[in-house]
């Protein structure tokens, strides 16, 4: 679930990805470098994607315009994995949260003009209402979790419960989604000083 990992804006380049995999297989014994393509593993010159594999944990993966890392997976090489993705500026770029909160605010004006529509079964209407509540609710708390040093079985009960709010909700949940994937890109973000940020290293 990529909620639960932490990613990146990067273009794919597989000498960037190749000179990534050097990197990490100093720091991390029995590295598995995958080169992918629609799924398939293929040739490097072929591929359009990639991961990088510790046994049968992926820690890393590239895609043709995103990746992400998995510390939470990582175990005891946790710190060699998030070390290596500062020094190859992973993520240090900030994420732009002004498609997610008028994605909100959309969904919102759905959801107030939805609401008179149900006021005919106080049933329907109750129970409408109360999913639209808890997909704000759990949606904040996926925002809040990606600031608090909470554990890992922590956030995947937050995201589940995350999931299946959106998917009671109904389609129109699913404006919430650019929220949450701006707050979780900003987890790389944080680990950089602030004061030395750059405008954005894509």
């Amino acid at each position: 679930m990529w909620f639960l990992k932490l990613l990146f804006k990067k273009k794919f380049d597989a000498e960037f990805v190749t000179g990534f995999f050097q990197v990490l297989s100093e720091r991390i014994a029995g590295l598995e470098l995958v080169w992918k393509k629609g799924g398939s593993v293929v040739a490097q010159e072929s591929a359009s994607s990639a991961v990088i594999k510790k046994g049968k944990k992926v820690l890393f993966s590239q895609g043709p315009r995103s990746g992400w890392i998995d510390p939470f997976i990582a175990g005891d090489d946790r710190q060699a994995l998030i070390d290596v993705t500062q020094q190859f500026q992973l993520g240090r770029e900030k994420p732009n949260y002004m498609l997610g909160i008028v994605c909100v605010v959309i969904y919102l004006v759905i959801v107030f003009g939805t609401l008179g529509m149900s006021e005919r079964d106080a049933t329907i209407s109750m129970i409408y209402n109360i999913s639209v509540i808890a997909a704000l609710a759990t949606t904040g708390l996926m925002v809040f979790s990606y600031r608090a040093n909470w554990s890992h079985n922590i956030r995947s009960v937050c995201a589940t419960l995350w999931v299946l709010a959106i998917i009671v909700a109904a389609l129109s949940s699913v404006l919430l989604l650019p929220l949450v994937w701006a707050a979780n890109r900003q987890q790389l973000n944080r680990l950089y000083p602030q004061d030395s940020q750059n405008s954005n290293t894509e």
